[in-house]
């Protein structure tokens, strides 16, 4: 069987990856420090390596589209599939309470994040990821108030 992909093209998909794998890791970083000091399960490591899993994916999604006929959505519809899958792993029923969906849910989204990075994009992953930070503690401290006013002591 032939290779796919010579030594040439080998250096230039690793010139063109390693930026893509920075922003990832960056934005994997953002969101795993938040949750990791919150002490949620799925931390800085878990984070950086799912944003940098969809990045590999997809610039391979990328890649393999430009050297055959394959579809390159048809890999980035699995990476949507395969992060719910682990992020359902997550979720917990224990008597009247379930936790775990808003980690699986930040699994989720930094797949998405992901995906970004691996198309090229920079500034939009690093805000989003930001955005995402600064919207979950906000909306942190509303349900706060929310559960206070509900069930005053």
């Amino acid at each position: 069987m032939k290779d796919v992909i010579n030594s040439s093209q080998e250096v230039q998909i690793l010139l063109f990856s390693l930026p893509k794998l920075l922003v990832a890791t960056i934005c994997g970083l953002i969101i795993g420090y938040d949750r990791e000091v919150k002490g949620k399960v799925a931390g800085i490591r878990t984070n950086i390596l799912i944003c940098a899993g969809s990045t590999i994916f997809t610039f391979t999604s990328v890649i393999l589209g430009q050297l055959s006929t394959s579809d390159p959505s048809r890999i980035l519809s699995t990476i949507v599939t395969g992060t719910g899958f682990l992020g359902a792993g997550l979720i917990m029923k224990n008597e009247n309470t379930i936790t775990g969906i808003t980690t699986s849910a930040f699994i989720w989204v930094i797949s998405a994040i992901g995906i970004l990075c691996g198309l090229g994009s920079i500034i939009t992953p690093i805000a989003l990821s930001i955005g995402l930070v600064i919207t979950t503690k906000l909306f942190e401290k509303v349900e706060k108030r929310i559960k206070e006013k509900n069930n005053p002591k």
